[in-house]
């Protein structure tokens, strides 16, 4: 069982607020002024915390080690839905949407503040990947309104982050989690999702 520590308040209180801003914001600004604000709150709020973000200088072994793991879990991934690959639903805005606007951010977030805080280890990947759905849950069905598909497709998002714990822990730099995230992002579109 994860154990919380005094250690661990902190982290999650700025987890907490984080996402309860973004989940408000989600219901009052329109998406143009929504994603950037919301990415800059994400990317910037470990550093107004006091923080260190660890992982962000560029390891080449690490980077290598997440494309290999990126390609092996997403190449399953389209084994698994048995959908069309097209690449053709990928613009070019959505391309630059999915790494500036969310993997990088979420990356810093969730793995170089969150799992940095709350520990690089299984129970640290678990209980981040724990907050990562509940973050998805709260940002785009509460804050939004979705169906109970809805409600699933983002409760699944625990998978991929559970995977992106374990990459970070492996390679050591949030770059590989980036390109993972990124291009996870970018084969769930090119498939239309679920």
């Amino acid at each position: 069982m994860f154990s919380l520590s005094r250690n661990h308040i902190f982290p999650i209180f700025v987890y907490v607020l984080v996402i309860f801003v973004i989940t408000i914001m989600v219901r009052v600004f329109p998406a143009g002024v929504l994603f950037p604000v919301s990415a800059g709150i994400m990317f910037l709020s470990p550093f107004i915390a006091g923080s260190r973000v660890e992982g962000l200088r560029w390891n080449t072994r690490g980077v290598v080690v997440g494309l290999v793991l990126s390609f092996f879990i997403l190449a399953g991934y389209l084994l698994l839905v048995n959908k069309p690959f097209n690449l053709r639903a990928v613009s070019l805005s959505v391309v630059v949407f999915h790494l500036f606007f969310v993997s990088i951010p979420e990356e810093v977030f969730f793995r170089g503040y969150l799992q940095e805080k709350l520990g690089n280890n299984l129970r640290g990947v678990l209980f981040v990947s724990f907050l990562f759905a509940l973050g998805h849950v709260a940002t785009r069905c509460i804050g939004r309104g979705c169906s109970g598909y809805g409600y699933l497709e983002a409760l699944l998002t625990f998978f991929p982050s559970v995977a992106m714990g374990y990459m970070y822990i492996i390679s050591r730099t949030l770059w590989a989690n980036i390109l993972f995230h990124f291009l996870a992002n970018i084969v769930y579109t090119s498939t239309g999702g679920l």
